[in-house]
């Protein structure tokens, strides 16, 4: 099997914003493997750039893919 592309999916939690009081926001084309404090920093850093949203945790997804020859 062959890495094709890591995404991450950011809890981002508001509960003066969003309905639920959260929102799941999606990132693609992370690198392979991040690791704990890779994840911890991006999502300090979204919770800069967003409106009064806390992170409140990642989901890293692999995928990878098998070719047949």
């Amino acid at each position: 099997m062959d890495w094709e592309k890591t995404s991450i999916k950011l809890t981002l939690l508001n509960k003066e914003k969003y309905t639920k009081g959260y929102i799941v926001r999606t990132f693609n084309n992370i690198v392979p493997n991040p690791k704990p404090e890779q994840l911890k920093l991006f999502g300090e850093a979204i919770e800069l750039l967003s409106d009064g949203d806390t992170f409140s945790s990642a989901k890293v997804v692999l995928q990878d893919k098998y070719i047949n020859d």
